[in-house]
């Protein structure tokens, strides 16, 4: 049994920044349209966005994102009118660019339980950008099990990121009485790959960088082209991760980068990653093991 899963920062409308949002929206049909096609021809069971956008003054749903300007609901009800129906579970953080709300948005093919969102940053105000909110589920696979899934996008190391991951992994921590039979850390950590932030996820190797198990010689690759927010002076660093807990019924088979140019046009200022796993079941794990 195999699970597929991407991860996508969508860059909250700036692809084709316009001074009126409906025009920036309508540039953006584009960046929908590619991503939805991706998703359906690609038959991607789980998703999971970044700096989703939605314009700042639309009215705010019950539950959130259900707005036509949320870029993920755009997504999905463009996969629904292909009939690929998928569930979406999302929050936002902060005000972003001065136009946008900006959060986080978790789709999934297979129905969601123990839906959550909650803030792991010191502030909680939105109209900090500095604010991070998180998305979790479980996603039921059929004849497998809940697979939990965190969907994150952290802070730079000197802006809080350390509070904030010990903060996610607290949570982690109070909703793994679930049942769960995997977890994975996934999103923007802000945290380049071989830098200190990073070493602190992966030090204790209970978390696992699936894209440095998967592509050891690639370690370094960056998540992103170019100059982007928070990194101007830096060069392109790897920041984008699907980090797996050690110990999860599950064993990653591939992990492309996608939306790279090769593997399906540039949609953001960041590559995504297509990852997929092989789910143990409980035979399969007794001969595996």
């Amino acid at each position: 049994m195999e699970l597929s899963l991407l991860t996508l920062n969508l860059h909250t409308y700036h692809q084709h920044s316009r001074h009126c949002p409906f025009d920036t929206m309508h540039h953006h049909e584009r960046e929908v349209h590619i991503i939805a096609e991706a998703i359906a021809q690609l038959r991607i069971d789980v998703i999971c966005f970044q700096e989703v956008g939605e314009y700042m003054h639309d009215p705010i749903t019950h539950p959130y994102g259900e707005s036509p300007s949320n870029m993920a609901y755009r997504i999905t009800q463009k996969l629904r009118s292909w009939g690929n129906y998928y569930h979406i579970h999302q929050d936002w953080s902060h005000i972003g660019f001065d136009r946008w709300r900006e959060g986080t948005a978790i789709l999934s093919r297979y129905p969601m339980q123990h839906q959550h969102s909650a803030y792991v940053s010191n502030d909680q105000s939105k109209d900090n950008y500095m604010s991070r909110n998180v998305t979790l589920t479980g996603i039921d696979v059929p004849w497998y099990g809940l697979v939990h899934i965190s969907n994150v996008h952290l802070s730079w190391s000197n802006h809080g990121f350390y509070e904030e991951y010990n903060r996610l992994k607290n949570l982690i921590y109070s909703r793994m009485n679930f049942g769960f039979r995997a977890d994975l850390l996934v999103g923007d950590f802000n945290a380049p790959a071989g830098e200190d932030a990073y070493n602190y996820i992966v030090g204790n190797q209970e978390y696992v960088d699936q894209f440095f198990q998967m592509h050891p010689q690639r370690f370094y690759e960056p998540s992103f082209q170019g100059h982007i927010d928070g990194w101007y002076n830096s060069p392109p660093k790897r920041i984008d991760y699907i980090f797996k807990r050690h110990d999860s019924q599950i064993k990653i088979t591939s992990l492309e980068v996608i939306f790279n140019h090769r593997f399906f046009p540039v949609v953001s200022d960041h590559f995504g990653y297509l990852a997929r796993f092989y789910l143990f079941s409980t035979s399969s794990l007794i001969s595996y093991l």
